[in-house]
């Protein structure tokens, strides 16, 4: 067997296997077998005068750069900076590129204007070999990052700060690639990163840096797919532009589909591609390594892809110390509210591997209740224990399979152990409190297989005592639920499959009602955590998207409609990460001080970055949410 039809076979292998392991098979890509098979004519093209081996458009002509030929625009030398790779955004409404030079510094070169000319800053010396890297723009208000691709089968992503002539790169996260993946691109519309794989294909996986890490299949090379060979990349107007290296093929994929594919002169070996948007056309860029220039050809427009609406990110405002237990460990947060002193209010976190833990406004700890597993917890204020005035806290024991209560000084949020209520469920997982009619306070419990019950508590002589007065059950797992007081409402997720609101009062129908489902246009699996926020003016239902990183933002009246979404992203001030993977959440309209005047928002975080660490939760601003709501 020679080495091209062994390079072939292992492809094969390693495809089926790996696309196996993601739950597919190779029928992912039947559909752009079918589309993609017409090969269109061959582009006519021509040899050009263009130098360097990486180019990059700008405005009417090219900048180039290669190891040998400094940084040129239409052959003027603009910089004696000379380096390998060239990719391009416009950030903060200036071009600006990234290459790496001689050196092995990351450089980052911007034109501010005609006047201001040229500037460039540069990092410390890259410590690993790169492949290859990309740009990425997670938000206009954001700072560049990047995908450095290394030699060791992984991507670094990075931050990019520039302060005058110093680059400083914050690493991000480690993005693992399967072998010989050499060519990148971003499409910051969709968030998404595209790498090949040399004789196995194109993959895609998610670009924001709090995303689960997980790679899909574009297309594959022949037996496997369509393609002829993997290789260099391209964005244009939301469309992924493709040269078969070492081939003579281009390929152009629209909702990560191959949409068109067209043959190029057979004296092209290409090696490189760069394109650039004109009125009429696209022109593109095509190096030869047959003869090491660059080849100009006119491709059609193509149909515009439509618009997509990304979700705002707001930016993380606080955050609190990580938990001990490693792996899933936190999992939900409650409030308690200060009397007199917003700030010195309280927030109550689970591990669900050791117990509850306490924290300030700041997220230092306060307590450690060691009671063991505790899963969702809840607060209500103004109770009483055993005649005296004590504010409470409820949460799911797993251990137990019971209602675990806390009291709490109401003076000063002192938390300690107080009853246990046995359910009778054999899973517990998710919790809620309910205050209804007469002050009656309740506790909501849930079971894994999807039943609930409902408990009453009561104070008495010898401390707390629970009375189950109802049950219910669901078709499957649930776990989020928020009980709404001054409606008297109790909004529920099933996990993978909707979102309800029913009557929270024990003697009413357990009828539900669908508020939204899980693959809507706003809510992706798991369902997760909720929780009602009430100011008196307004009241919303804010829900845990898991699925996809994010928070929906209901109407918590009829008819229950979703008003806006957004996801939790990195403070650079502060040096906070964003949020993702949120498993319970807690919102509160009260004041709790300066950046807080306008109610608190805190998830729990699934994956804590910077630096990476155990889970924890994270703080928002509720101001930064009243933003993204139509004026009132």
């Amino acid at each position: 067997m020679n080495h091209d039809n062994l390079k072939k076979l292992i492809g094969a292998v390693v495809v089926t296997h790996t696309l196996l392991l993601n739950g597919c098979t190779t029928t992912a890509t039947d559909s752009q077998n079918s589309a993609a098979t017409q090969i269109n004519k061959t582009l006519a093209s021509s040899a050009t005068t263009v130098a360097g081996e990486y180019l990059s458009a700008y405005q009417d002509g090219w900048l180039s750069i290669s190891s040998q030929q400094p940084l040129s625009m239409n052959g003027t030398v603009i910089d004696d900076i000379r380096g390998e790779y060239l990719d391009m955004r416009i950030h903060n409404q200036v071009p600006t590129w990234l290459t790496m030079n001689n050196q092995r510094q990351l450089v980052l070169i911007q034109h501010q204007s005609q006047q201001q000319g040229w500037s460039s800053s540069a990092s410390a010396p890259v410590s690993t070999a790169l492949e290859g890297l990309c740009l990425y723009q997670p938000a206009h208000n954001q700072p560049l990052q990047a995908f450095l691709l290394g030699e060791e089968h992984q991507a670094q992503q990075v931050l990019l700060q520039p302060q005058g002539d110093t680059l400083t790169v914050t690493p991000l996260r480690n993005l693992p690639l399967p072998p010989a993946s050499e060519f990148c691109v971003v499409d910051d519309a969709e968030d998404v990163i595209y790498v090949t794989e040399e004789h196995i294909g194109v993959w895609r996986y998610s670009a924001r840096v709090e995303s689960e890490i997980r790679r899909q299949p574009l297309a594959l090379v022949a037996p496997n797919g369509p393609l002829q060979e993997v290789g260099p990349l391209a964005m244009n107007a939301q469309q992924l532009w493709m040269v078969s290296k070492g081939g003579h093929e281009l390929y152009q994929f629209e909702q990560h589909q191959l949409n068109q594919r067209w043959q190029l002169n057979d004296t092209i070996s290409a090696d490189g591609l760069a394109l650039q948007q004109q009125t009429q056309h696209i022109s593109a860029m095509v190096l030869n390594e047959n003869d090491e220039q660059w080849h100009a050809l006119t491709l059609p427009n193509q149909s515009v892809s439509a618009s997509i609406n990304k979700i705002p990110e707001l930016p993380a405002t606080g955050e609190t110390t990580p938990v001990p237990s490693i792996g899933d460990a936190s999992d939900d947060p409650a409030i308690w509210v200060h009397p007199k002193d917003g700030k010195l209010s309280r927030i109550l976190g689970t591990d669900k591997q050791q117990g509850l833990f306490v924290y300030d406004l700041s997220g230092e700890q306060q307590q450690a209740l060691m009671v063991g597993r505790v899963n969702n917890v809840d607060v209500r204020q103004g109770f009483s224990r055993q005649g005296q005035a004590m504010d409470i806290a409820a949460a799911s024991q797993r251990d137990r399979a019971a209602i675990a209560l806390f009291a709490i000084d109401p003076n000063n949020g002192h938390i300690r152990v107080a009853e246990e209520i046995p359910t009778t469920l054999d899973d517990v997982y998710g919790l809620c409190m309910y205050r209804g009619n007469n002050e009656a306070l309740y506790v909501f419990i849930n079971d894994e297989d999807g039943r609930y019950e409902q408990w009453q508590i009561l104070d008495q002589a010898t401390g707390w005592q629970g009375k189950k007065v109802r049950e219910f059950a669901l078709n499957s797992q649930p776990e989020g639920c928020s009980g709404d007081d001054a409606r008297q409402q109790l909004f529920l997720g099933e996990e993978n499959v909707a979102l309800y609101v029913m009557n929270a009062e024990p003697n009413t129908s357990t009828d539900l009602h669908t508020i939204g489902r899980a693959g809507d246009d706003w809510l992706t699996a798991d369902i997760e955590g909720m929780e009602v926020f009430d100011d008196g003016n307004n009241a919303y239902l804010l829900v845990s998207s898991q699925g996809n990183d994010s928070y929906v933002l209901y109407n918590a009246t009829a008819p229950y409609q979703p008003l806006t979404r957004f996801r939790i992203g990195m403070n650079l001030q502060k040096h906070i990460d964003g949020a993702s993977e949120t498993d319970g959440l807690t919102v509160s309209s009260a004041n709790f001080g300066p950046g807080y005047e306008h109610g608190l928002i805190v998830v729990q975080d699934g994956r804590n970055l910077m630096p990476k660490q155990t889970q924890n939760f994270k703080l928002v601003s509720w101001q930064h949410v009243k933003q993204l709501l139509p004026q009132q």
